[in-house]
């Protein structure tokens, strides 16, 4: 049974807790989409994604703790390849799930499950979650809304 929650709710908690519970609810749906695709790497790239975040906090404050011009500008280059790399490392998670979910829900379970490649990039999390909540009322009440 995929995760169940409103869409909307997952937004307003990620409102009121300013992401933290969006970021939590992402962790959720990957490892679903792990259950039902044992060979997806969304979860281990969205660890590397998290990871990359924590590096730029630490590298803020120690940018901070510099008063030399060169280590700033050397920190701000640091700053930008992991900015590549959280970008790269976000995007091929998000859609490593949605090609998992939607080979899942056209083979195994075939419903004729189709994702669009903008509403992924937009609004992933809430966008997997709408589906997976029609998908769970489905599997509820034998009815695809």
């Amino acid at each position: 049974m995929p995760p169940n929650m409103h869409w909307a709710v997952v937004l307003i908690l990620s409102w009121i807790t300013v992401g933290l519970a969006g970021l939590i609810w992402t962790f959720k749906q990957a490892s679903f989409v792990k259950k039902i695709d044992p060979s997806s790497k969304a979860v281990a790239l969205l660890v590397l994604t998290l990871l990359g975040v924590f590096a730029q906090i630490a590298l803020a404050f120690m940018a901070m703790g510099f008063r030399s011009a060169s280590a700033a500008t050397a920190i701000a280059g640091i700053v930008i390849i992991l900015n590549l790399v959280i970008i790269v490392a976000g995007l091929a998670a998000i859609f490593s799930m949605r090609s998992s979910i939607q080979r899942y829900y056209n083979t195994v379970e075939p419903i004729g499950l189709r994702l669009s490649g903008v509403m992924t990039f937009f609004f992933a999390v809430l966008y997997f979650q709408y589906h997976f909540s029609r998908i769970a009322e489905w599997k509820k009440t034998g009815r695809l809304s």
